[in-house]
């Protein structure tokens, strides 16, 4: 039977302030916790009124799409302004399934089939692009698509929008906000498990590397190329299913969510939560849509940009690891001032 607490290796023996846990422990803890945020998830709209059912439900939606940036840009390091082009495909997908009665079983595996392509046309003309040359150029891919949907009134509703039938199943209908809640609960949930172990994988490991250096990846054997195109498709598909499932909760989209404004909030969020990391994505998502609701509810919805940005700065001077990396940075002052304190009775 292996033991609970395992020394380390560099502390004398008997050295109990030193002890860690052993990786089994650290394995019980992460299931515990992850069991007690299931349950959380699961007892909190019946807490909670249909708004902030709504707004809970919006935040699991947009963490899936900055998810998608995380991988993208997080772990892969591709600055990409046409993310919110791919959360408006999976939307426009919903709104035009619900017009022409196409099976819901059938509409996912639409949107993934549709992501994926879109991701590998917007990342195989960037292969040798990086920085602000490859933000641009997405940026072009991004605007062609709002001009696309301005362009295809019948279709899409041009710049006036399209209302989105509910999604209905049996006794399951998405504009309940408990019912869109259930939705967006359990896709954000497979979503959050997919990137967890994606950087477990070697993909994942690899996307880091090439994130890091691509001279020393390739080094190494590392097919950029394959990476960066693989990377795109995930960022891609995450987002349409994000838009999928916004269209139908929501009940209404039009092109102003899926603009430049757009792709920078999901980089906002990447960014401000903490690059690179799961848990940054959905305090990222939090923000993105937590505080413009109270700028509203105060009546000053025009002041979200100006404090988002002066935000945004002090985040980059001071905190660039994001509000995980600040999280961090705090317990280990804690454990540090707690260790001092013991040693000092």
């Amino acid at each position: 039977m292996k033991p609970v607490l395992e020394l380390n290796a560099t502390a004398p023996a008997g050295d109990t302030a030193r002890a860690r846990p052993a990786p089994s422990a650290w394995g019980a803890g992460r299931l515990a916790g992850f069991l007690a945020l299931i349950a959380a998830a699961a007892v909190l709209p019946f807490m909670l009124g249909n708004y902030h059912i709504y707004i809970v439900t919006q935040v699991m939606i947009y963490a899936i799409a900055t998810l998608g940036l995380d991988v993208l840009y997080g772990r892969t390091g591709q600055l990409s302004l046409a993310h919110a082009s791919f959360f408006g495909v999976g939307a426009y997908i919903a709104a035009m399934s619900s017009s022409f009665e196409v099976p819901v079983l059938l509409q996912p595996l639409i949107v993934v089939a549709v992501a994926v392509v879109m991701g590998a046309i917007v990342a195989i003309p960037t292969l040798r692009l990086s920085g602000l040359r490859l933000a641009l150029v997405t940026l072009l891919f991004g605007e062609l698509f709002i001009w696309l949907i301005n362009h295809t009134t019948d279709l899409t509703g041009g710049s006036q929008g399209i209302n989105v039938m509910p999604l209905v199943v049996g006794g399951f209908d998405s504009s309940e906000p408990l019912h869109g809640y259930m939705l967006a609960a359990i896709a954000s949930l497979l979503a959050t498990i997919a990137c967890i172990q994606l950087g477990r994988t070697q993909y994942g490991r690899r996307m880091l590397a090439v994130r890091d250096s691509e001279l020393a990846s390739a080094s190494v054997g590392i097919p950029i190329v394959r990476t960066k195109i693989v990377a795109f498709m995930l960022s891609a598909t995450l987002a349409g299913i994000a838009g999928w499932i916004y269209a139908y909760v929501v009940g209404f989209i039009s092109p102003t969510t899926f603009d430049l404004f757009g792709s920078v909030n999901f980089l906002v969020a990447v960014i401000l939560g903490g690059s690179g990391r799961v848990l940054g994505a959905w305090l990222g998502a939090l923000y993105i849509v937590l505080i413009p609701e109270v700028f509203n509810s105060i009546g000053y919805p025009n002041l979200f940009p100006i404090i988002g940005g002066g935000v945004m700065i002090v985040v980059a001077l001071l905190i660039p690891g994001g509000l995980v990396g600040g999280m961090e940075r705090l317990i280990e002052v804690a454990r540090s001032l707690g260790k001092g304190d013991a040693g000092g009775r």
